[in-house]
């Protein structure tokens, strides 16, 4: 269906304009560049012609001038037939003689143009009229001497003129609006076959929901901006799909954490209400109510974090942190932590401070998380390992333990909200599988980065790389 507001018909549309504007203007061009070429050749034979007349030796005082000279002047000069005119007139403007068969035939000049031919300069005017053919005349001025002897009046019929203007004229009238017609064929095809992509693209966009994100547009040549745009189009619906699959699993495993324990909560709630009789077995159900609770407030708490992380409202409190002190504190902690599992916690740290701009909890936090993690991961008897290096950009952290580390496919994907290794959910040495998104998240926004080399059996080495300029100065 023709739609005027359609892309492809206001292509065509201008296409089309563009060159009747250009053809039109070429065809009025070259018809006024015809018409002067034209009138411009009539009048050098018509001044040919009065000069030649004004050669011949007139006195036109004489009375006995011959009737037929004017003809004989007419013939001698092109200018014999009914459609010419050759005539002599006298000082005062009064006919002498004419090659016309009657003096009503011969246009008399006006005195203003016979006063404008006396002064020196030929006349040329152009004369038509319902009953006349039209005529371009020309007044030259006879000279006796130094004074006006009279004037030569010398026509030429202008209807070969016209006949070919008008016949221009009618192949332009013709001859423009059909290459026009074909040129709008043309152009709405045309712009058809360009416009494709872009209906394909619309109806993929049309047809597409969140059911099926996978669906991609045709490969296109990137060297044409349609191609670019496909190109374009198909990576944002792989980001769409990457982000819809990661909130679908997002909900499915956070729904998933929230109702072990609340699963959990329930059965031993009416296990209290049913069969608890004694105050002892009531507290010990109500402290494991508790480790429930808690379990869920910290992933209630990390996913808030996470969440508002993305949407940047957590503001980060920026300041000069002096990184070794800060480990030295972390490394007590471990010790502590580590003492519990019989695993050894060691610190290596530069003989000079290195100092950074971050905010202090947030490194805090996210330092501990892999200390723990490699304390939690790390079997008795085995050792954990917190490194500190000074570098001209910052300072570069590295968290190593012996533990049972992971294989290459758990590398890529460590990082992702709710991934674990074990694949299960019980309340073992396994956490929600939020602790290293976290981490992730406050390394990118300190325009650091973090590197995991691992290998299964052998543990793991997290390298943190955090810059001394901080966030705020990183692009």
């Amino acid at each position: 269906m023709l739609s005027l507001h359609s892309v492809r018909f206001r292509i065509t549309f201008w296409f089309v304009l563009t060159v009747a504007l250009i053809l039109g203007a070429s065809g009025i061009f070259w018809y006024l560049s015809l018409s002067r070429s034209l009138h411009a050749e009539v009048d050098e034979r018509l001044l040919a012609a009065a000069r030649g007349a004004a050669g011949v030796r007139l006195e036109l005082g004489r009375e006995d001038l011959p009737l037929d000279l004017c003809r004989e002047l007419a013939q001698r000069f092109e200018l014999a037939g009914k459609k010419n005119v050759l005539a002599l007139l006298g000082r005062d403007g009064e006919p002498i003689c004419h090659s016309r068969p009657s003096p009503q035939d011969i246009p008399s000049p006006s005195s203003q143009i016979l006063q404008q031919a006396a002064l020196g300069t030929p006349q040329y005017v152009s004369v038509s009229g319902q009953q006349r053919a039209p005529l371009r005349l020309l007044v030259y001025p006879l000279y006796d001497g130094a004074r006006i002897n009279g004037y030569v009046v010398v026509g030429a019929s202008l209807e070969w003129v016209e006949r070919i203007l008008d016949r221009l004229w009618t192949i332009l009238l013709i001859g423009i609006p059909l290459p026009l017609l074909a040129l709008a064929l043309g152009g709405w095809f045309l712009a058809d076959r360009a416009l494709a992509p872009v209906a394909a693209i619309a109806r993929t966009m049309e047809s597409i929901n969140t059911e099926n994100l996978s669906q991609r547009l045709p490969g296109a040549d990137e060297k044409n901006e349609f191609g670019r745009l496909i190109k374009n189009f198909n990576a944002m619906l792989e980001h769409l799909e990457t982000s819809f699959r990661r909130v679908r699993q997002f909900a499915a495993d956070a729904s998933h954490e929230l109702r072990t324990p609340l699963t959990v909560l329930r059965g031993e709630t009416e296990v209290a209400l049913r069969w608890t009789k004694n105050p002892e077995e009531l507290r010990r159900i109500l402290e494991s109510n508790l480790e429930e609770v808690d379990r869920m407030s910290h992933i209630v708490e990390d996913l808030l974090l996470l969440a508002k992380s993305e949407v940047g409202e957590i503001p980060f409190d920026l300041k000069q942190v002096n990184l070794s002190e800060m480990l030295e504190e972390l490394y007590l902690q471990g010790r502590v932590l580590g003492e519990n599992k019989g695993v050894a916690v060691g610190l290596n740290l530069p003989p000079d401070p290195v100092i950074i701009a971050a905010d202090e909890l947030r490194i805090r936090q996210m330092i501990l998380n892999i200390i723990s993690n490699g304390i939690k991961y790390t079997p008795s008897g085995g050792r954990v390992d917190i490194r500190l290096e000074a570098t001209d950009a910052g300072g570069v952290v590295t968290v190593s333990d012996t533990g049972i580390g992971m294989d290459r496919e758990n590398l890529e994907k460590i990082f992702e909200r709710f991934y674990r290794i074990d694949k299960g959910r019980g309340h073992g040495e396994s956490g929600a599988g939020l602790g290293l998104s976290i981490v992730k998240w406050i390394v990118d926004a300190h325009g650091g980065s973090i590197d995991v080399d691992s290998e299964q059996g052998k543990g793991s080495t997290f390298r943190i790389t955090l810059p001394a300029a901080g966030p705020q100065q990183q692009s």
